[in-house]
Parts: C-alpha cells; structure tokens; sequence
C-alpha cells in the first residue's frame, strides 16, 4: 500500500491561499466571467475513449457524442464512480455487463455513448468489511451514494437522481491514502442496471 507525498506545512498552505486570494480579488469581472465559461467549455469535441466521459460528471459535455432521443432506446451508458479510496479526487469508470457484447451498458465503442451516470457518494455508515494489505488494513464502511444521469452532447440531466447504498464489498487491490486507510461500500453490477434500466433501455 503507497502513501500520497506528503503534505505542504501550514506556512505554505496559508501563503498558497493568500496567493489564490490576491489573484482572484485583483481580477477584474470580465475575466472572471471568462475563467468560469472556460471551465464549462467542453475539453472533447468527440471522444477518443470511454474515459474521456468523465468529463460530463463535472459538467463539460462532449457536442460530437450521437444523439439522445427520450424513449427511443436503448441507449448505451458509460458510468462512473469515485474510487473507494477515502481520498479520492478523481472518477473511475464502472465496467457493467462486460460478458455481453453490444450491450447498452457495455457500448461497443466512445461514439456509441449517449448517457453518462456519475455516482458521488454522500454519505457513510457502519463497518462492514476489513481489507487487508502488505503491511495495512483498512476498515470498509457501508455508503450511501448519490447517482445522476446525463446526455452526453449536451450535460443536461436526464430523469431523477437515484440514491443507493452500495452493496459491493470486495477489497480493492491497492490503495493510495494519507494518514489512517478508509474504505467504501459501491454498488454493485446488478444495482446499477437496476437503478439505470429504465433510462438506458427506455
């Protein structure tokens, strides 16, 4: 099991922030209002690999991805979801149905995708699991998670928010963590196409 680098000390956490602050109060409106249209500007005209999906879960849609039409399915799904690492900051994407070729939920290829679901998790429960590694263990808490559907060409939403908690326990293979490892309950495979089906096959 790794550890991250470890942390800037205090000193620099705070002039880091002062920094940041002196930046963004300097900052004239116009450029303001510039910084936030390009973070909402998509990073992908088309997308090369399923991967480059992810960036709909922070709202950056993807124009060239094929057309949503409600009730006209199926319609091919890419999922993510935050790794199971207490200190995640990034997405990972969930392979569903991997044994079933051309499924929705296993599209064939980037430019078949027309939905992406992004799971956040909101809030955490008791322990349910222990997970062992060279030297570590982690405890693993039960997670309720948070799920939310998007058109791919455009990041407007699609249906209602769907709230789980994840029945997934199996122990990741490793881990990147700072101080004491924290682990988390996802859902698994068949919550998913369950939670998804009437959207992704409607």
């Amino acid at each position: 099991m790794s550890k991250r680098n470890e942390e800037p000390g205090p000193v620099m956490r705070v002039a880091g922030c002062a920094a940041a602050l002196v930046v963004v109060v300097g900052l004239p409106a116009g450029c303001v209002y510039g910084f936030v249209q390009w973070t909402n500007r998509p990073l992908h005209q088309t997308a090369e690999s399923m991967d480059d999906y992810s960036t709909l879960c922070r709202g950056r849609p993807i124009p060239g991805a094929a057309e949503y039409t409600p009730g006209s399915g199926p319609h091919p799904v890419a999922v993510f979801e935050d790794v199971r690492n207490a200190d995640a900051t990034s997405l990972s994407r969930v392979p569903l149905n991997v044994d079933r070729a051309d499924d929705p939920f296993n599209p064939a290829a980037p430019g078949d995708v027309q939905l992406v679901a992004c799971t956040e998790r909101t809030d955490t429960g008791e322990e349910v699991a222990t997970c062992e590694f060279t030297g570590e263990s982690a405890p693993m808490r039960s997670a309720t998670v948070e799920v939310r559907v998007y058109e791919a060409r455009t990041a407007e939403e699609v249906g209602e928010p769907v709230e789980m908690v994840g029945e997934d326990t199996d122990c990741p293979y490793m881990v990147t963590f700072e101080g004491s490892p924290k682990l988390f309950t996802i859902p698994s495979e068949d919550q998913y196409t369950s939670a998804l089906g009437s959207l992704v096959n409607g």
